[in-house]
């Protein structure tokens, strides 16, 4: 590719048309949203602005020596129709020609009257010199304060950097299928700043997320495995072996202080086996709970299906045995809730709770 002709990363057809539609109707068209379309539209290219030299942008910029009260600031727009000729956009103020320039008014005149008259536009060129990049910093200095322009390229935006440092989440993994993109996290910065981690932040975060009402019971009782090493054993000695003090019997200890339940539903029967192991949510529920929480609590997920959502078992069924079948009819009119899992952040698998 020329360098000296940039060429659209957007489709031709899409590149072609909107230069069609600003051509015919210059006037009813606004600087920044033309330069901002342009942007987004050769995304091959420099940012408007950025680069430092002028034929690495998509468009050159420049002013037309008028002494017009113009109803509108774009003055003329043409695509580029051959190489080594850029497309040009022209406008009628912030320059030095026009009524309010800091030029006297009669340069705008004798610049306007070679150009017209005698087709002579060398100082109108040499202007523009720095009319374009007058026109591009004034553009990029009101893009750089719009947080949705940066996204009209694929790719991070700066505002991402910004967030993810105040949130603590510089560095985020993979944005497979099933995974939490960067956005979904920025999305919810305030909870993420706050320095505690509180059941309201993670039940609110998942509801709006998968779309089910959620919540969180916590002091969820269950037993923690002791490790071989620090069990009481008659020939032991140490910290564990003393009475009174750290022995214990047993292989597990009871615990309600490091566990939680997250409970979702009541839920449709679709979404409902979406969250069971393998299921498309199952991987992203769990990445949710460990972003959140970290490693330092257990929990385990509650499934709630609507009670007129219960299927009907059925041989040859697809339903899950243990997970997603119920034998004979339903009488209660409550949600089915019988189901809770421990869903590993490692993999798919998943073990049911006891």
């Amino acid at each position: 590719m020329n360098t000296r002709d940039p060429v659209p990363s957007a489709p031709a057809s899409r590149y072609d048309a909107y230069w069609t539609r600003l051509s015919e109707a210059t006037s009813q068209h606004d600087l920044f949203h033309v330069l901002r379309w342009l942007d987004a539209l050769s995304g091959a290219n420099a940012l408007i602005g950025r680069a430092s030299h002028p034929r690495e942008e998509p468009v050159r910029l420049g002013q037309e020596p008028s002494l017009c009260f113009a109803p509108s600031l774009v003055a003329t727009a043409a695509a580029q129709t051959r190489p080594g000729v850029p497309a040009r956009v022209t406008i009628h103020g912030l320059g030095l020609f026009g009524p309010n320039g800091p030029l006297p008014h009669h340069l705008t005149e004798h610049a306007r009257e070679r150009a017209k008259t005698f087709g002579d536009a060398t100082l109108t060129a040499f202007a523009d010199i720095f009319h374009h990049r007058l026109i591009a910093l004034f553009y990029r200095a009101w893009a750089d304060a719009q947080v949705v322009v940066d996204h009209d390229r694929p790719g991070p935006a700066r505002i991402d950097a910004y967030i993810a440092n105040l949130i603590g989440k510089t560095a985020v993994g993979s944005e497979g299928e099933g995974r939490l993109t960067r956005h979904t996290l920025y999305f919810h910065a305030g909870h993420w700043v706050r320095q505690t981690r509180n059941p309201s932040g993670l039940a609110h975060m998942l509801s709006a997320d998968f779309g089910v009402p959620a919540r969180i019971e916590e002091h969820i009782v269950h037993w923690m495995r002791v490790d071989e090493r620090a069990r009481t054993t008659l020939n032991a000695c140490g910290p564990h072996a003393r009475l009174g003090a750290g022995a214990m019997l047993g292989r597990a200890v009871r615990d309600a202080q490091s566990r939680f339940r997250i409970v979702l539903g009541p839920m449709s029967h679709a979404r409902y086996c979406s969250f069971l192991p393998g299921g498309k949510h199952a991987r992203r529920l769990a990445q949710w709970a460990r972003e959140y929480v970290g490693a330092e609590f257990a929990w385990e997920v509650q499934l709630e299906l609507a009670a007129d959502e219960v299927p009907r078992h059925a041989l040859g069924g697809t339903e899950r045995l243990g997970q997603s079948m119920w034998l004979g009819k339903r009488m209660s009119r409550e949600p089915a809730r019988d189901l809770r899992l421990d869903l590993v952040a490692r993999g798919e698998r998943a073990r049911f709770a006891r």
